[in-house]
């Protein structure tokens, strides 16, 4: 197997195919091993190993050195080599052949193992082989290209795809941050408008409190006015009570008819009514006490409103009288 590092030979005549270990796991050929110097005995110790782990890390490298140096130690032959060169070439290596058996039984699992192709494989196979993973390794190649190609593409796509998203980020971010300044200039106005009424209002106020304290001061003064008015008049009010309570206690029959007493007699403005033997008063003084006595009398009548139902009243001085309305021409 060539991809492996060792190779085994696929035309073997009828005699060496009875003593054949191995055969071709592709075209079912017997194999022929041939063993070339430079093999170590570690080497084969390593391959032969039971007790060695292919899951084991500390064997791993050995076991791919064994491989590498097993691999160099087999060479292909030719179908016109004869058969005397392969007899010698078993002959020599005959003591190692049970080995050598074992070591590259465990060496083709590895392989197969490893390269997931099953092992082991006559040249011709090999070859074929090779030729197919040669073949495909350019198709992956090619499509790897093909992917690399797309991936710089992708690449370069998805930096304008970004370039395109910063962009298309930072368009938003503009409209939004002009919406709020446009939100912010309506508030901006609403306030001013808000603003101007209030100071339209206030400037009203201003007037109103103006004209509220012209109105408050001219009703002080005319309060203050009424009030020394006011003031004035209760003054004359009282004055005019004063002057009435003297005038309700004067009266004015008291002055006009003064009635009063002198001795043993009543007096009328000075005048004697009546006399006694002891102490004589002349008729004219009583006639004259008696003419004050009818005025008073008529004057009280007037006062009240009074009218006499059986008698008139004529006050004539000394030479008063008062007569009878049944008898009209008779005076008394």
């Amino acid at each position: 197997v060539g991809c492996c590092g060792f190779f085994i030979l696929a035309a073997m005549d009828a005699a060496d195919k009875m003593g054949s270990v191995f055969v071709c796991q592709k075209c079912q050929k017997p194999l022929k091993i041939v063993e070339r110097k430079g093999v170590k005995d570690s080497t084969l110790a390593a391959l032969k190993s039971k007790n060695t782990s292919l899951l084991d890390e500390s064997h791993k490298k050995k076991e791919a050195d064994a491989i590498k140096q097993l691999g160099e130690s087999f060479v292909v032959l030719s179908d016109t080599k004869s058969k005397t060169e392969a007899v010698e070439a078993s002959q020599s290596g005959s003591a190692n052949f049970h080995a050598q058996v074992q070591a590259l039984t465990k060496i083709f699992e590895v392989v197969s193992d490893k390269c997931q192709i099953d092992c082991p494989l006559c040249d011709q196979c090999n070859s074929e082989i090779q030729q197919q993973l040669k073949k495909k390794r350019a198709e992956i190649e090619e499509e790897w290209k093909g992917f690399k190609s797309c991936i710089s593409k992708l690449q370069e796509d998805s930096g304008e795809q970004e370039d395109w998203s910063a962009k298309e980020k930072e368009e938003q971010e503009r409209e939004k941050v002009e919406a709020q300044i446009e939100a912010i200039k309506k508030q901006r106005d609403l306030l001013n408008a808000e603003t101007r009424k209030l100071e339209e209002e206030s400037l009203e106020l201003d007037n109103f409190e103006k004209r509220f304290w012209e109105e408050y001061q001219e009703f002080q003064l005319d309060l203050r006015l009424q009030q020394e008015s006011e003031g004035a008049v209760e003054q004359k009010i009282e004055m005019t009570k004063r002057q009435l309570e003297q005038l309700q206690q004067t009266n004015v029959y008291d002055d006009a008819f003064y009635i009063s007493y002198k001795g043993h007699f009543g007096t009328i403005n000075g005048f004697k009514l009546g006399r006694l033997p002891a102490q004589p008063v002349g008729w004219d003084e009583i006639n004259a006490a008696l003419g004050q006595v009818v005025l008073l009398l008529q004057s009280l009548a007037k006062q009240v409103r009074y009218e006499f139902k059986s008698v008139n009243l004529h006050p004539m001085g000394s030479y008063s009288k008062i007569a009878d309305r049944a008898k009209p021409e008779v005076l008394n």
